[in-house]
């Protein structure tokens, strides 16, 4: 399993082409859910992706469907992939307890230990994807097994966001979310700008 927790700015550990995503495979009944989701590539270019994670069977039914800017079931959003909510594993009546392997060369600090790196690795996920964007422009979606949006996420990064931290290597670090809000003429200039300066830095 890749790492779930850290720099909300590192890569992604997931594949690039994996299409299904479950941390545990095989250790608890699930449910598939589809994330659509904007995604920056190395050199600017923008595309939708879409992947499936496995959630514990019970996910659909304590969810229940929200429009477009309301989080729902979406903790946050990363350059890396997507949190949910732990608080709603208990609310499904998810039983940790019987994961446990008890063991203490891997987890020094005990069954504590071992329950939070179930809990997290249960509802965080590494997505396919070079920088995960999230905006009004771009909002990250959350679809049930019927297809039905129980998750959104539109607070993250704009796409000028994930252009800055691109051209400048990580030293530009902002959202850039007010400015597409409140001055969209400026936000638009921004980003040709940035697109231009990385197929530059490419040729």
């Amino acid at each position: 399993m890749g790492k779930r927790v850290g720099n909300a700015l590192r890569l992604s550990a997931a594949a690039p082409d994996a299409r299904v995503l479950n941390n545990f495979p095989g250790l608890y009944l699930t449910e598939d859910w589809t994330a659509r989701y904007w995604d920056v590539g190395p050199q600017g270019d923008l595309q939708v992706r879409e992947a499936i994670i496995q959630l514990p069977l019970g996910w659909t039914r304590i969810c229940p469907p929200v429009a477009i800017g309301y989080p729902g079931c979406i903790q946050w959003v990363r350059r890396w992939g997507v949190a949910l909510y732990p608080s709603i594993l208990e609310d499904i009546g998810f039983d940790l307890v019987s994961l446990l392997s008890h063991d203490a060369g891997r987890f020094p600090g005990g069954d504590d230990e071992e329950l939070l790196h179930l809990a997290l690795g249960i509802t965080q996920f590494d997505l396919p994807g070079h920088f995960i964007i999230a905006s009004d422009e771009h909002p990250f979606l959350l679809y049930d097994p019927e297809g039905i949006v129980k998750g959104t996420y539109t607070r993250w990064c704009t796409y000028l966001g994930a252009l800055a931290f691109l051209v400048t290597d990580g030293k530009v670090n902002a959202p850039f979310l007010r400015l597409a809000d409140e001055a969209n003429p400026t936000y638009r200039a921004a980003v040709g700008y940035l697109r231009e300066a990385l197929q530059e830095r490419r040729g």
